[in-house]
């Protein structure tokens, strides 16, 4: 949507077809949908997480085919979600379907350069369809809010999905080490390790920390994250997070939050370590909760980090930039 809108913007002209309805059914709505627009485009994008629409949209269309590839389906179940063993049927079917993707696609657009070299070389891909651009955020939902007032006991917030890649149970195990330095843990998410964050919670026995399992609205979700005073990423040593970076990385700049994550070569692409956030080793939590302190004891620190990385997202990663940027991609690489 950011792209899309980033589009608009530079006045091109989106038509949109769509449809999330489970099942194959979709495809056949998705064809006729279509049908009726067929001669009034000249380019079709494809958002991410819609690995068979790539090779369908090349089935169904003549016209040049933009493949956002934010999240290859072999990576979003097999590695993230370790629904099935790296060696087995499933594993192979995943696979083959991003490499039907990335193979029919004219043009794939990936997250980070860590990314681009992965895809390309696990997907036996072309690198030249790949481009880089930021993911970013939409700034009409993420936006600096000073009517909202930040929690009078000192808040670290961590939001995102409980899988293994996440490392929520670094943030868990923090929280425990600062209980008596008077801050507050909220972790909001979702996925199939919440009964493990319950556990760790209740066998840790952490006092400082609300967990809230349950679906917030974009303006909830935002209003926590602006009412606390330091934003959490991602901290574990799965291999996917020295290559990709997160959505909530861009939503905590574009609300201008002060922001920890672990160190990556990914991260690095966008973020620099005591200018615009702070990097913490990955998979250790006293680390974590040394640079979380460093915050609380510095608030002239957290201001200029909250400040760069407001207009680090101004400057490279708002949809009017990443608009700009995408057409000259497209331009570029069309011709």
């Amino acid at each position: 949507m950011v792209y899309l809108k980033g589009l608009k913007q530079q006045g091109w002209e989106v038509l949109e077809v769509w449809d999330n309805s489970r099942g194959l059914l979709k495809y056949w709505r998705v064809f006729k949908q279509h049908w009726k627009i067929r001669h009034d485009y000249d380019l079709m994008f494809v958002g991410y997480q819609s690995n068979l629409m790539a090779p369908l949209a090349r089935l169904i269309s003549s016209k040049r085919v933009v493949y956002n590839a934010l999240c290859s389906k072999y990576e979003s179940i097999i590695l993230d979600r370790q629904e099935h063993k790296p060696i087995s049927l499933h594993s192979l079917y995943f696979w083959l379907i991003d490499w039907l993707a990335y193979k029919t696609a004219h043009l794939i657009l990936v997250e980070s350069e860590e990314q681009k070299k992965f895809l390309t070389k696990f997907f036996l891909a072309n690198p030249k369809k790949f481009k880089v651009i930021f993911t970013g955020a939409d700034e009409a939902l993420f936006y600096p809010d000073p009517a909202i007032a930040k929690f009078e006991e000192f808040t670290v917030i961590f939001r995102g999905w409980f899988l293994p890649a996440t490392g929520v149970e670094y943030v868990i195990e923090a929280a425990k080490l600062l209980e008596k330095e008077h801050i507050k843990f909220i972790l909001i998410g979702h996925g199939a390790y919440i009964p493990k964050v319950k556990e760790k919670i209740a066998t840790l026995q952490v006092t400082n920390l609300e967990l809230i399992t349950d679906y917030l609205s974009d303006d909830d979700l935002r209003a926590k994250m602006l009412a606390s005073h330091i934003c959490l990423g991602q901290f574990s040593e799965h291999i996917r997070l020295e290559r990709t970076i997160q959505n909530k990385t861009f939503e905590s700049l574009a609300l201008a939050l002060p922001y920890i994550t672990r160190d990556s070569k990914s991260n690095r692409e966008i973020l620099t370590d005591g200018q615009n956030c702070l990097f913490v080793k990955a998979a250790d939590p006293q680390d974590l909760a040394d640079k979380i302190m460093i915050l609380k004891n510095d608030p002239e620190l957290t201001k200029k980090i909250a400040r760069n990385g407001y207009q680090t997202f101004i400057t490279k990663l708002s949809p009017e930039v990443l608009g700009k940027h995408l057409v000259k991609i497209i331009e570029d690489f069309f011709g």
